[in-house]
C-alpha cells in the first residue's frame, strides 16, 4: 500500500467531516448548513430523483423537514481520489434509518443501504460536492422515501 502525503491525508480528511456534515445536516441540521456542503450547480441524484442546483436542494431540504421526515445517515468505506489540482472523487457506503417524528420511530430496519460517488471541488471556502450519485443497493419499501 503506498503512503499518503500530508496534503493527500488533509484532502481525505476534509472530505470526510464533508460527508459527515451532509449526514448530520439531514438528520436535523439547518438549511444553510446542508446548502454549504454542495457547489451552486450540484448535479445531485438519489434512485430515480435528480436535482440541479441550490433552488432544487432547497426546495427538497424543505419539503423534506416539513413532512417530519426522521432519519440517521451512517458513512463508511469512503475512497478518495484526487482528479486534478482542484478535483477530487469518491465513493463511500451509506446506511439510512428513516421514518416519522415524532422519535423514537417504529420499526428499526434499514431504509436503504446506498452506494455513493461524488465528484468534490476545492473553493475558497474548502472543499464542496459537485456531484452526487445515490444508487440504493438494499432498500425497505415498507418505508416510504422522503416527499
Amino acid at each position: 500500500m503506498e503512503r499518503m502525503d500530508v496534503e493527500t491525508l488533509l484532502m481525505r480528511a476534509e472530505i470526510e467531516a464533508l460527508s459527515t456534515r451532509f449526514g448530520r445536516a439531514l438528520d436535523g441540521g439547518t438549511l444553510e448548513e446542508f446548502l454549504s456542503i454542495f457547489t451552486e450547480d450540484v448535479a445531485y441524484r438519489s434512485g430515480p430523483r435528480t436535482l440541479t442546483g441550490h433552488d432544487d436542494l432547497r426546495a427538497f431540504f424543505t419539503k423534506r423537514a416539513e413532512g417530519g421526515r426522521l432519519s440517521r445517515h451512517l458513512m463508511s468505506s469512503l475512497m478518495v481520489e484526487r482528479t486534478g489540482p482542484d478535483t477530487a472523487r469518491g465513493e463511500s457506503k451509506w446506511l439510512v434509518f428513516a421514518g416519522q417524528l415524532p422519535a423514537p420511530a417504529s420499526g428499526t430496519s434499514p431504509y436503504v443501504v446506498a452506494d455513493v460517488e461524488d465528484d468534490y471541488l476545492l473553493t475558497e471556502a474548502g472543499w464542496k460536492i459537485s456531484r452526487r450519485t445515490i444508487t440504493p443497493v438494499f432498500r425497505d419499501d415498507g418505508i416510504p422515501p422522503p416527499t
